[in-house]
């Protein structure tokens, strides 16, 4: 019985929306409203055309519930007569041919309706919409033909079409095997249902796909109602499943990592190391054993603490452990990590032990040569104050002397020597500047003082205070009142330096062109000559600290030691910017300044 009142539940579901329903309660309205104007009639003596409001819940019912036609109209006649037997009995006048020939009427409406609905385009537009809005993927074909008259997208999407291309298509080109098309339609005919028959479809793109297909005839009309279980999918996806677990299987073993995996009570379930042989660890003796076999009781101890905190706590821990295999230290990095079941119970702990020996050892290195640079870094800027402090007084004792000859009683050629000795002191001190800039940057003691700066009058600055304008062409194409946003201390030492060397780097006639252009985030100043030009190969040299281009051209005269173009880009870099430098030997060289718009 409770299995009767189940299948009975599922057909309901099945056969009746919400649609349906709302339907149904309209056709019992307009019965109910026909047995009442029926008693209206009657009682007021009013026969004439009444019984035909019978005919609009016989013409619906017909339309849409034709396996419950005969039956509500049964009822409706059955009450139509009812009511005037009753009316009769009580002395009213009812006319018994009349009665009859209305009574023949509603059947007669009802067989004709019932036949005209009979076509398969009214029985498919009655079920369209409950193929079309099921969860599942359905589909409508004709018992006949079996072409499909409708179906909704989920089952189109299985044959990877749309919907519409696949309405009136022949079964042959759906079945990728003509005689499971023949069993399907022997057992429709012969049972009027099937259920999870596995069928072979061929797709779009000439693919075979394997479904199960069940379905059942909807009488009285000509129709087979579908679902389609994509069980393709599930095979890929099975398919899928073994091929991860085989690269999973494939990594552990080029891994060189230890893997392995424990029980509650610390017991080896799995152990796996490529480097275990070399080790002289054998595997198959460690698989059902606990940490000490493997490792000395202060380390394994320490193992266990963290097993145990994994299997309290539920979460993954990370920690080092040191020991010692074939004679040799190793240090591990070992992440231990709980593996729950479908439950939340604890299986056991996966444990990943990666040796870092080599890159302890090499964090070490990196220490002490961190620790070494900071103290390169020290003493060069100890040795710039130091270069810087005498050479003060001498510049100045010189200018003084210079300033007043005569007082100190020197000669011309006295006057020439020291006027040298002057120059060569103020490269010393250029140079010793440029050291303890360096050295401040290395430290990161300098700070920017930004702000907006009128780079059109900066670039006439430093042309001016270098004496560029008197050694070659400056042209300066900058364009009036524009700003950018920077260090104006910074950006002339900058300029400075690539100025300076555009003009040193020079032959006659010398030219340098000073440009600028722009993008939606950046600014770009070119500093441009017709100088000797820079060779390929030491383009990427040129920016290292103390670099010079011809070493053998070092001397005191051009105070060149190397730093000007270091310093500049370290400057542009703390702007958010690069230098960049193009070079043609012998034609000349462009180098570009990049700066964000926003520092």
């Amino acid at each position: 019985m409770p299995e009767n009142r189940s299948t009975h539940l599922v057909l309901w579901e099945n056969l009746y929306s919400e649609g349906d329903l709302v339907k149904m309660v309209v056709i019992l309205a307009l019965v109910l409203v026909s047995l009442m104007v029926t008693v209206c009639a009657l009682g007021n003596h009013v026969e004439q055309y009444y019984p035909l409001v019978y005919c609009l819940p016989i013409v619906l019912i017909s339309l849409w519930f034709p396996r419950q036609g005969l039956k509500v109209t049964s009822v409706l006649v059955a009450g139509f007569l009812l009511i005037h037997l009753h009316y009769f009995t009580i002395g009213s006048s009812v006319d018994l041919i009349s009665l009859g020939l209305y009574s023949s009427l509603f059947f007669w409406m009802l067989g004709a309706t019932s036949l005209f609905t009979k076509n398969t385009h009214l029985a498919v537009s009655r079920y369209k919409r409950l193929i079309e809005e099921a969860d599942d993927a359905r589909f409508l074909c004709d018992t006949g033909t079996l072409r499909i008259l409708a179906v909704n997208r989920r089952c189109a999407e299985i044959f990877g079409c749309e919907p519409y291309e696949l309405l009136g298509v022949p079964p042959e080109t759906l079945w990728a095997d003509a005689a499971e098309l023949q069993r399907f339609a022997d057992a429709m005919r012969r049972e009027g249902y099937v259920g999870n028959l596995e069928q072979t479809f061929l797709t779009r793109s000439g693919d075979f796909h394997a479904v199960l297909l069940s379905c059942r005839s909807l009488p009285p009309d000509t129709l087979y109602e579908c679902s389609v279980v994509d069980i393709g999918q599930f095979r890929s996806e099975r398919d899928q499943l073994l091929k991860s677990n085989g690269r999973l299987q494939s990594l552990i073993h080029q891994s060189h990592d230890l893997i392995f995996m424990q029980d509650a009570d610390g017991r080896f379930l799995h152990f796996y190391w490529v480097r275990a042989e070399e080790n002289g660890i054998d595997p198959a003796v460690i698989v059902g054993k606990r940490m000490d076999a493997l490792l000395p009781s202060d380390a394994a101890e320490r193992h266990a603490l963290q097993l145990a905190e994994v299997i309290e706590t539920r979460r993954a821990t990370t920690y080092d452990l040191t020991c010692d295999f074939n004679g040799s230290s190793h240090v591990f990095s070992v992440t231990l990590s709980p593996m729950l079941g479908g439950g939340g119970n604890l299986i056991g702990i996966v444990g990943v032990a990666r040796d870092v020996t080599e890159v302890k050892q090499q964090k070490m290195v990196c220490m002490q040569l961190e620790w070494e640079i900071d103290h390169w870094k020290e003493f060069l800027t100890t040795a710039a104050h130091e270069l810087r402090t005498p050479l003060q007084p001498i510049i100045g004792y010189l200018r003084l002397m210079l300033d007043d000859p005569d007082y100190y009683g020197l000669n011309e050629e006295a006057c020439r020597i020291l006027a040298l000795c002057l120059e060569s002191s103020g490269h010393e001190r250029a140079v010793v500047d440029k050291m303890l800039d360096l050295s401040l940057l290395a430290m990161e003691h300098v700070e920017l003082h930004i702000a907006d700066v009128d780079l059109r009058a900066l670039i006439d600055t430093v042309v001016l205070d270098g004496g560029y304008d008197q050694q070659a062409e400056i042209a300066n194409e900058v364009p009036e009142n524009l700003y950018i946003r920077g260090d104006s201390d910074r950006m002339y030492q900058v300029l400075g330096s690539l100025i300076s060397n555009a003009v040193k780097y020079n032959s006659p006639p010398k030219n340098v062109w000073i440009r600028y252009t722009e993008s939606n985030q950046n600014h770009y100043i070119m500093v441009t000559d017709n100088g000797i030009g820079i060779p390929y190969e030491v383009l990427g040299s040129i920016f290292r600290p103390f670099y010079v281009g011809d070493a053998t051209q070092l001397n005191r005269e051009c105070g060149r030691l190397g730093l000007g173009l270091s310093i500049a880009k370290k400057y542009v870099q703390m702007h958010g910017g690069e230098i960049t430098v193009a070079s043609d030997v012998g034609a000349g060289s462009t180098f570009t300044i990049r700066i964000s718009k926003e520092v």
